[in-house]
Order: structure tokens, then sequence, then C-alpha cells
């Protein structure tokens, strides 16, 4: 599967940052739906499965560990990338068999384009 071919959703509540990571990836080349809200996010996603969904872990009403579960029962092949400023609290909830990719903020650009691919 080619790179704008592979659908990425970038979930984060600070707009500056889901830009950013949004741009990184088209430059990469991948096809990429950016999302401020997860709420919106998974109304999308019931219509358009998404490849990867890279989220942010701290936003309001819904973390991002609850989004990435929920859309890996709708998609188990769904790949998840959480970027966080946590990585060890949310490192723990990985080790409990929950199956995520974590990345630390901030995140190189490369380190990013080889999580997703």
């Amino acid at each position: 599967m080619t790179n704008a071919r592979f659908r990425i959703f970038v979930v984060d509540d600070d707009a500056s940052v889901a830009d950013t990571v949004s741009a990184v990836l088209r430059y990469a080349g991948f096809e990429v739906t950016t999302f401020y809200d997860p709420f919106l996010t998974m109304l999308h996603a019931l219509e358009s499965e998404p490849h990867v969904v890279i989220t942010d872990y701290a936003m309001p009403k819904m973390n991002g560990l609850e989004l990435a579960t929920r859309l890996q029962k709708l998609y188990p092949a769904c790949k998840i990338v959480i970027l966080t400023g946590q990585a060890a609290l949310v490192a723990e909830q990985v080790a409990n068999g929950l199956n995520f990719t974590l990345l630390q903020k901030p995140v190189l650009p490369r380190a990013l384009i080889e999580a997703v691919q």
C-alpha cells in the first residue's frame, strides 16, 4: 500500500500540535485527516475506516486511550499511536495488554513517520 492510500487520522485538542503532526505526515505522502475532538473522530471513523490513528493522550471528555480502545474494537487491524507528555502513565496501561505504539512528546518527524510505517 502506497503512502497516499494509507489513511491516517490525527487527533489532538491542541490545534497547533494536530496541524504540525498532520503536516509532517502529508509531506511524507500520507493521506491525513485532522481532528481536534475525539468524538468527531469516532463519528468519522464510522464512515471511513482509518489504517492508523495518531492521538494525543490528554484530551477533555475522552482521552486518547479511551478513543484508541473504542477504535480498535471497531477496527482491530487499525494501528494506534499515542503521543503524550505523560509516557510513564500511558506505558503502564499499554503494558496491561493494550496494543498501542507510544511516543513521547515532543517527537521527531522521523520517529513519527517510522511509527506509522
